[in-house]
Order: structure tokens, then C-alpha cells, then sequence
């Protein structure tokens, strides 16, 4: 982070700073198209981890050509490791692209399942689910400090007993306070595919209906 902003001025992008609950700590985002991947990679309840600076790591092990195109190194939750590139538009132009996706499972890439290039276009196809993940990730963002598990027992609880429950009946678990712990612990079950919304059409509210992941009949 100090790095980053000691070299501020040096580019054209905006520099931002948010936390990560998946990285779980702050993070420096450069610019537009690393923001929207921030949003998308938060809100995927199919990420594990994300590393947003993976230079380092990528170039000790693939060198720093490689190292140069890779904007995101992630950890998905069936163990596989997608190395995601950031374009504003197609075509790509770096012909080493295509090189490394030939490369894939060999060598320096052995630990690489897939190479992957979103554009802004692919980035912002669902407006809705971007603000939903930015709501999302302020509630969590927000409780980074305080214990959350025994909130979250109480919510699939909840959910055992009812199958479904609005997000205001989620919140009325508690009082004070605590109504905005619970809701930052369901966001995050959410955003770890323990329960699981429909927020991609709809904006998150008072009556946005939670599911427990594994009942396929609500």
C-alpha cells in the first residue's frame, strides 16, 4: 500500500483503497477495470481468495513478462487458480495471451486451471449486481473488527426453521447495534455461498428474501 501511494501521479488511473473481506485486508485498486474485477471477485460466492497485486508471486514463479499482463491471481473454492486480465476493449493485443492459455498445467503454470480476459463491457454487463456488491461489502467492510460466527449461527437457525427470511427479519435477530452486525454477518454468508439472494436483478432491501444454499425447493 505505501508503495502504491508513494507512487502516485506516475499514471492516469484513480488510486483506491477498500478492504477486502476475501483478501481479508485493505487493498489498492488502480483505476476503473480494477475496481469492477474488486466488485465481481467480492460478490462471487465461488472465489475463495483473491490476490489484487499478484506481480510479485506470478513473476517469481512465470517471470515478469508474464507477471506484466495478470491483474488478479484467484483462488476459486474448488481449489482451482484463475489468473484473470484486465482490457478495456477487445482485441488484446499482447500476443503472449495466448501463449500462456497453450501454457496452462505446464511448468511455471502448473497451478493454473484457467487464464481469463474480462473487458469493461463484461465487467459492468449487471449494474444491479455491481451496486448490490458495493452495499455488500460496505456492510462487511464495516464489522471487519467484530466476531461474527455466533451472528451467523443464528441466522442459519433462522433459516432452518423458516427455509426463508427477508433481510428485515434477518436484522430483527438483534437489536441496537447488533441489527447492523447480523446484517453484515448474512452479506457475508452470502458472498461465501453459505445462503444464498437473488440479487442480480433486484436491489438489496428490507424484504430481499435469504435461502439456505442447500434447499433447492425456495
Amino acid at each position: 500500500m505505501a508503495l502504491a501511494y508513494e507512487a502516485r501521479g506516475q499514471s492516469s488511473a484513480d488510486l483506491m483503497l477498500h478492504y477486502s473481506p476475501k483478501a481479508q485486508k485493505d487493498v489498492v485498486l488502480t483505476g476503473q477495470l480494477q475496481f469492477l474485477n474488486f466488485l465481481t471477485c467480492e460478490f462471487d460466492s465461488k472465489v475463495r481468495t483473491v490476490n489484487y497485486a499478484p506481480y510479485t508471486s506470478i513473476a517469481s514463479a512465470a517471470g515478469e513478462p508474464v507477471a506484466s499482463l495478470i491483474d488478479a491471481e484467484i483462488r476459486m473454492r474448488d481449489d482451482t487458480m484463475v489468473w484473470r486480465r484486465l482490457i478495456h476493449s477487445e482485441p488484446d493485443t499482447a500476443d503472449l495471451v495466448e501463449d500462456l492459455r497453450k501454457a496452462i498445467g505446464r511448468g511455471a503454470l502448473a497451478k493454473v486451471s484457467a487464464i481469463e480476459v474480462l473487458t469493461f463491457d463484461e465487467l459492468t454487463v449487471n449494474p444491479m449486481r455491481l451496486r448490490n456488491a458495493m452495499r455488500a461489502i460496505a456492510w462487511i467492510a464495516a464489522a471487519r473488527h467484530w466476531p461474527l460466527a455466533e451472528l451467523k449461527r443464528k441466522v442459519l437457525a433462522l433459516l432452518e426453521r423458516r427455509r426463508t427470511a427477508t433481510f428485515d427479519e434477518v436484522l430483527a435477530l438483534e437489536e441496537g447495534p447488533n441489527r447492523a452486525l447480523v446484517g453484515a454477518a448474512v452479506l457475508d454468508m452470502l458472498c461465501n455461498g453459505v445462503v444464498r439472494a437473488d440479487l442480480a436483478e433486484v436491489p438489496l432491501h428490507g424484504l430481499t428474501q435469504f435461502h439456505h444454499v442447500g434447499d433447492k425447493e425456495c
